[in-house]
């Protein structure tokens, strides 16, 4: 399976995924120009990860400043491909962070969790100190 590394920009999130050690890393700003054309390779790689064998655990770390509304549909989307591995058996363990000050993030991880009627993970908020 093949890894991700991105390098954040100012516009694009870093991300990093590896398939050996089961996690996600997701930080930054997220607002690129085409979004499909930044998360689909991303969402595509996931998708295959959780198609070729059902891990035990998976582990992923969302630390994000700004997300536009064109991303937050590419996050949904990523929020369902881990929803569905965990229906199949994996422990999803997601943690959420957010500064303390910044409600519309906050409330984002909220949304992307509870407005698709996600079950299946296990969701944890963690404010930070910017």
């Amino acid at each position: 399976m093949q890894a991700i590394k991105t390098v954040r920009t100012d516009s694009t999130p870093e991300v990093i995924f590896n398939p050996v050690h089961n996690t996600l890393f997701i930080a930054g700003e997220c607002y690129p120009e085409n979004p499909n054309l930044f998360f689909q390779p991303i969402i595509g790689t996931m998708q295959a990860h959780f198609d070729n064998k059902v891990s035990a655990k998976f582990y992923a770390r969302i630390r994000l400043s700004y997300v536009n509304s064109a991303s937050t549909k590419s996050m949904r989307q990523l929020f369902m491909v881990l929803n569905e591995a965990a229906h199949a058996g994996c422990a999803v363990d997601i943690d959420w962070e957010f500064d303390e000050e910044d409600d519309a993030i906050q409330d984002l991880g909220e949304d992307l969790m509870h407005g698709l009627g996600v079950t299946w993970l296990n969701f944890n908020e963690a404010p930070f100190v910017a």
